[in-house]
């Protein structure tokens, strides 16, 4: 089941302390008490009565039935048809069963079997993958009716989609030949030890739940293996409850009497089990029979090896969704030549417009004779004929504009009505030519044609329009780089002349500063030199004075 189911358990169940929820719901404990000390044989006896009860299998249970079905206290099974009851009326049976079984103290391997039984629609003990799934999604429910987890079907089964590949070799082998949804759903592949491989990468985890241990103290004891006495361990109410057993009122069929030995249920509708070990040895010899004949006729007769050309289809479209297209196409085969789907191997798929390369085993049971070649002549005349159920099944959308050929390779191939002798024959009495037919199915193929040209013309017309749309654009761009050019290169010229405006601005400024000081210095100048003749001229006065004698000394 892999590690995302792991992840979907421990969402279901995320702690079991005291305090979660699934200790404050208390339903899984109770139960667990309940069943808790039930085994694999008392869970196989669960299921005997109830396939004696439902004879009708209706797959519901009432009230009453569960009363006949678990002989427990009535406030026991009040609780039980509290927890499971759909709306108020009814149990599903499949899930009170799982109930039983799951919170039973049996093994993981032995509890599978009974989910194997319970889910099995074919009967025959083993299961595909989507009805492991089934089960598998049926645990997480109950589990989440423990602790009020609202489980999501889609999701797990998703999830399991992917994952059972990574489980199982020769379900990744059968998925990578015919498609992981095809497997998922038709594929029968697991087996018992199928199964137990899977519940390898879950025990971990199954352990650590309370449904994986030993059962808990007080666990109510489970009817004698007859049904018709109380076991020691038993409640008095059960006690009463088993006095009022009534035989069963049939036996069980030799189809659920051979399964259920496979499964390893058998009880006491078989003592000795002899009747159910000569059934079940009957089976195995009986299936390793037809497996023999069955390889044995496949090595011997080779397939025949087929082209079915699509002009209608387009590859991009059908490459968005291989896995449906690859379903569709072996599908719709297998139901126009009435054979199985296995029978049916797709090789590849090419553009061109889209070209199958598939490979046609014959049938070898049911008494079915035709060989490969004949099944792709039968196919031909299929795609000839409107009517086909190959024109109107699951391939009818790419029928009507398919061709056929057959060989070993593309350029080889031929049309299958030419292989053998090479001529068509006709018998007169019982086949003719319908022109209106003939018609209207060239009329159909000339339709699609000129709706393909019409598309391929529409597709030029965008890619020119697309072209022009771009080509303008490319000229606006350059034309916007090239302003950008030039609004750079004038605002560098710009930046460039106010560099040297400010560089002449500083130097005429030095130039008047030392203008200024030359004008302050000669100024400077004409007054030390007026100065110097003032005090000149009073030395001068000084010495005619001192001569005079008017001054003294």
């Amino acid at each position: 089941m892999g590690a995302g189911f792991v992840r979907s358990v421990q969402s279901v169940v995320p702690s079991t302390e005291p305090g979660s929820a699934w200790s404050n719901r208390d339903i899984g404990p109770t139960l667990r008490r309940f069943f808790g000390a039930y085994y694999n044989g008392d869970v196989w006896a669960v299921y005997r009565r109830y396939k004696n009860i439902d004879v009708e299998n209706t797959g519901w249970i009432s009230y009453e039935e569960l009363q006949e079905i678990l002989l427990l206290p009535e406030f026991n099974l009040l609780f039980i048809f509290d927890v499971f009851n759909k709306q108020n009326a009814l149990i599903d049976a499949r899930e009170l069963l799982v109930m039983v079984c799951l919170f039973s103290s049996a093994k993981l391997s032995e509890k599978c079997q009974v989910f194997t039984t319970l889910f099995d629609e074919s009967h025959s003990g083993v299961c595909s993958g989507i009805e492991v799934a089934h089960y598998a999604t049926v645990c997480l429910q109950v589990l989440g009716r423990c602790t009020g987890f609202t489980v999501k079907p889609k999701e797990i089964l998703a999830a399991m989609q992917d994952e059972l590949c990574d489980c199982l070799p020769a379900y990744r082998e059968a998925a990578n030949r015919m498609g992981i949804e095809v497997v998922f759903k038709e594929e029968r592949i697991f087996g018992q030890v199928d199964v137990d491989k899977v519940c390898k990468t879950i025990m971990t985890t199954y352990e650590e739940l309370p449904i994986g241990q030993d059962p808990p103290p007080g666990a109510v004891g489970p009817p004698v293996p007859d049904w018709g006495h109380a076991s020691g361990s038993a409640t008095a109410a059960a006690k009463s409850l088993a006095s009022s057993y009534q035989p069963l009122n049939r036996r069980l069929t030799e189809q659920e009497l051979a399964q259920m030995a496979i499964m390893g249920g058998l009880g006491d509708e078989d003592p000795d089990g002899s009747q159910a070990q000569a059934l079940m040895k009957e089976q195995q010899a009986k299936r390793e029979q037809e497996r023999q004949a069955a390889a044995a006729a496949k090595a011997a007769i080779k397939p025949a090896k087929g082209f079915m050309v699509i002009h209608g289809a387009d590859f991009v479209t059908i490459s968005k969704d291989i896995p449906r297209f690859r379903h569709t196409f072996i599908k719709g085969v297998a139901q126009a030549l009435d054979v199985a789907s296995g029978l049916i191997t797709i090789v590849d798929i090419v553009p061109g417009s889209v070209v199958v390369e598939f490979l046609i085993h014959p049938p070898t049971r049911g008494g079915d004779k035709r060989s490969a070649t004949e099944l792709l002549i039968a196919l031909a005349e299929q795609l000839i004929s409107s009517r086909s159920t190959l024109r109107r099944g699951h391939f009818r959308d790419f029928a009507a504009s398919a061709e056929l050929l057959v060989g070993q390779t593309r350029q080889s191939a031929v049309h299958p009505l030419a292989i053998g002798t090479g001529t068509i024959c006709c018998d007169q009495a019982v086949q003719f030519c319908n022109p209106q037919s003939i018609l209207n199915e060239v009329l159909a193929r000339l339709e699609i044609e000129q709706k393909r040209a019409e598309a391929a013309e529409e597709s030029h017309r965008q890619a020119l329009l697309e072209l022009r749309k771009r080509d303008e654009s490319v000229r606006a761009l350059k034309d916007l780089l090239e302003r950008r050019r030039r609004e750079e290169e004038e605002r560098k010229a710009e930046e460039e002349r106010d560099a040297e405006m400010k560089q002449f601005g500083e130097e005429l400024r030095l130039l008047e500063e030392m203008r200024q000081l030359r004008q302050l210095q000669e100024q400077q100048d004409e007054h030390m030199i007026k100065f110097g003749s003032e005090l000149d001229q009073l030395e001068e006065e000084k010495r005619k004075l001192e001569a005079a004698g008017l001054l003294e000394a």
